[in-house]
């Protein structure tokens, strides 16, 4: 069960859960410096950041995920927030495993094609690492937790339930296999 905002300040609660999905499931980046902040957004809920400061001056990286209150007061399931930290550290895990100037590459995930491989391959390591189940409950709640207008972009960027389940049902998703490429 959720804890309400009041019970506990959000922030707090959502670091605890990343700190939880990261040491339940993310062993490689134990060492890395996750914060939590709070995001303002009527259609995301979170989203996985490294500080950009810290690129420019070479010292060593510090990432954030963006935490979006409204799915504590929206009832989101427990499951699906634990699947969807799960698919912002596979981002996490990614910025971290390769060298800064491949970081600049990132910019091309303002293009549709790029950005649904980045967020695809996510949902794809989020699943390989026991999630799937939890993906698929979160999508179902943010189809009706977002504005309508979001939800084509929403599907064409990440799995939908069905594919996830398609993956769950057919083992189209075998170990190693999560990550896609960011190009």
């Amino acid at each position: 069960m959720f804890p309400r905002a009041q019970a506990q300040p959000c922030c707090a609660w959502a670091q605890a859960l990343v700190d939880q999905v990261r040491s339940s499931a993310y062993p490689e980046i134990s060492g890395s410096e996750i914060s939590v902040r709070s995001l303002n957004s009527a259609s995301d809920y979170f989203q996985a950041r490294f500080e950009w400061r810290r690129f420019f001056t070479g010292r060593r990286m510090r990432y954030v995920i963006l935490f979006n209150p409204r799915l504590l007061s929206l009832n989101a399931p427990e499951p699906g927030a634990q699947a969807i930290v799960a698919h912002e550290l596979a981002h996490i895990a990614r910025y971290r495993s390769g060298n800064r100037l491949r970081l600049l590459g990132l910019a091309r995930l303002l293009a549709a094609g790029p950005r649904a491989r980045f967020e695809r391959g996510a949902d794809r390591e989020a699943i390989r690492r026991g999630f799937g189940p939890g993906l698929k409950e979160y999508r179902l709640w943010l189809y009706k937790n977002v504005p309508p207008t979001a939800i084509p972009g929403k599907l064409r960027d990440y799995l939908s339930p069905d594919e996830i389940e398609a993956i769950l049902l057919l083992g189209l998703n075998p170990p190693g296999g999560g990550r896609g490429p960011v190009e």
